[in-house]
């Protein structure tokens, strides 16, 4: 059994989902884990333009959607827009439909029935690697960028330790490549 998040006003989540009863169950089981559903929306259009103005921290879309935005090309506008996370929900499973997610950078891909700790399981993992890529930013901006030969701002890279700290290692030009090791 998974038990309620403590504060689950932290984890909000948008529902694209064009059939009612299924959004509802949904809704219902993502309240019932802990989660906080700010929205419901039913097209790609709509899904887009809630994102924009609600600001989830992870986004639950159905890849078959009304109206002339299927959840790949929303998904990819989101993406492109917030970075938001976004994990898809499919009745579909076949190559096609997965090579189509695959293309939009998905942070997860669940087939329907959905099963719940593959859902809570599926929500964690995207919000954790999306508070490590905040981080990463963050550090990023913060740090004081040496400039290339090539007269390019150079980039941080790190290294991950077996605990899973990220140590600093060197900085890399994203243009040339070249690579200074240090931090």
């Amino acid at each position: 059994m998974i038990k309620p998040l403590t504060n689950p006003a932290e984890k909000r989540i948008l529902l694209v989902e064009d059939e009612g009863l299924v959004a509802m169950v949904l809704e219902e089981t993502l309240k019932r884990i802990g989660y906080s559903v700010v929205g419901i929306a039913m097209s790609g259009e709509e899904a887009i333009a809630m994102s924009g103005e609600l600001y989830p921290d992870v986004i639950l879309m159905d890849i078959h959607l009304q109206g002339e935005t299927d959840g790949v090309e929303a998904a990819k506008k989101i993406k492109g827009l917030y970075g938001t996370p976004i994990i898809f929900l499919t009745a579909y499973s076949d190559d096609e439909t997965i090579r189509h997610a695959v293309m939009a950078e998905a942070d997860g891909y669940l087939v329907k029935p959905i099963n719940t700790q593959e859902l809570f399981a599926g929500i964690e993992s995207a919000l954790y690697k999306k508070r490590k890529l905040d981080f990463f930013m963050e550090q990023q901006a913060a740090t004081t960028r040496p400039v290339c030969p090539c007269n390019t701002p150079m980039i941080q890279t790190f290294s991950t330790t077996k605990n899973g700290e990220m140590i600093p290692v060197g900085w890399v030009c994203p243009s040339c490549h070249h690579f200074v090791q240090g931090a």
